[in-house]
């Protein structure tokens, strides 16, 4: 604009020079219609002047209130974003320490960049499942786009009504790029949903895609095994890799049931064998009454030459309990207890030193 304003304003000094150079004045005669202009070329140079200024002053008049404008705009929706940020910072923080007040403090009343607006509601979400409201939580969300719906899987179980992501997941796990995520996650629908029929016919491929660790097998064959009736019936009609994750669920089944005497043998076999002496305890801690007379017998057996082994201690107190030998229990978990199990134990410890008239043992315990 400037380069263009200095060309026109040189022509015009030639313009205007030139005829002064050859002796004569010049004249210019503008008509147009019935309209005459008439002047020498000195007066339309200097007019020329005084209007290529006035333009050049309101161009840039024009350029500064603009900048004005601008800085204020752009001043106006920074501190927008700048708040933006600092509520989502604030919401992550309190994700991280587990303050989940914060959390809600932060980003409840507060609008965050856009394409972090799904993330708000899930952490909100999380939040309100965190303080055991499940219809905010579902309302949060519902509010996610559909295309971000899968990545809040979690919540959406955690809320209790998966169905929203049910249809979806199903597909992604039946497709052959189904990642160990996505596997898992159906198999978690699955199993808040209770078709049990449907996860017998999901395991094999959760078993060959390796999509689950041990203790989420665990979890799994846990919550399955707690749902039948027949028992041992469901565990032989696994495949044999099936059976040998769902080994140690379905002796705690088994031994929560009350039916010690149908999985005695097994359990003598874990006895023998060191490496599965604490399995043993952890089973015989979740039995309910029945009756395993030989494997406490070969308990007692066993602890003679290994008196401080606090596996078989613990093991032995639990059975005394199934078998309703409280006073034997009771002085089993003396010796047996200590700072690192007592919490695992507290239950079975508590019902021992409660029913051997021991009361303020079991009261010691809350303590």
């Amino acid at each position: 604009m400037i380069r263009l304003i200095l060309v026109i304003l040189a022509i015009a000094v030639l313009l205007a020079v030139s005829p002064m150079l050859i002796g004569e004045v010049g004249y210019v005669l503008i008509s147009f219609n019935q309209t005459t202009i008439e002047g020498s070329i000195v007066a339309f140079f200097a007019t020329f002047i005084v209007i290529a200024l006035g333009l050049y002053l309101t161009y840039k008049l024009i350029r500064y209130v603009w900048s004005l404008y601008s800085h204020t705009r752009h001043r106006f929706f920074a501190r927008s974003e700048e708040r933006k940020h600092a509520a989502l910072e604030q919401g992550v923080w309190g994700l991280v320490n587990g303050d989940y007040e914060q959390l809600e403090l932060a980003l409840d009343n507060n609008s965050v960049a856009e394409p972090w607006q799904d993330v708000r509601y899930a952490m909100l979400a999380k939040a309100a499942l965190q303080s055991n409201n499940a219809s905010k939580a579902i309302d949060c969300l519902d509010k996610i786009s559909p295309a971000n719906q899968l990545k809040a899987a979690k919540l959406w179980l955690a809320s209790g009504d998966s169905s929203a992501v049910t249809g979806e997941l199903k597909a992604l796990a039946e497709s052959k790029k189904a990642t160990a995520l996505e596997l898992k996650s159906y198999a978690e629908v699955l199993v808040q949903q209770q078709k049990w029929a449907s996860l017998e016919q999901f395991m094999p491929r959760l078993l060959s895609k390796k999509a689950l660790t041990e203790s989420q097998w665990q979890v799994l064959f846990a919550a399955y095994f707690n749902a039948q009736s027949a028992l041992t019936e469901k565990y032989h009609a696994l495949s044999k890799h099936l059976r040998a994750k769902a080994h140690f669920a379905y002796l705690s089944a088994m031994a929560q049931s009350g039916r010690l005497s149908e999985i005695e043998l097994t359990l003598l076999k874990m006895l023998k064998k060191p490496s599965d002496q604490d399995q043993l305890a952890q089973i015989l801690k979740v039995s309910a009454p029945g009756d395993a007379l030989k494997l406490q017998a070969n308990l007692q057996d066993a602890l003679k030459k290994q008196p401080e082994n606090q596996s078989l201690l613990l093991a032995l107190a639990c059975l005394a309990n199934a078998h309703g030998e409280y006073d034997l229990a009771a002085r089993v978990f003396d010796k047996a207890l200590t700072v690192d199990n007592q919490k695992e134990y507290l239950i079975q410890a508590q019902l021992s030193y409660s029913k051997s008239a021991q009361p303020q043992k079991a009261l010691d315990l809350y303590l």
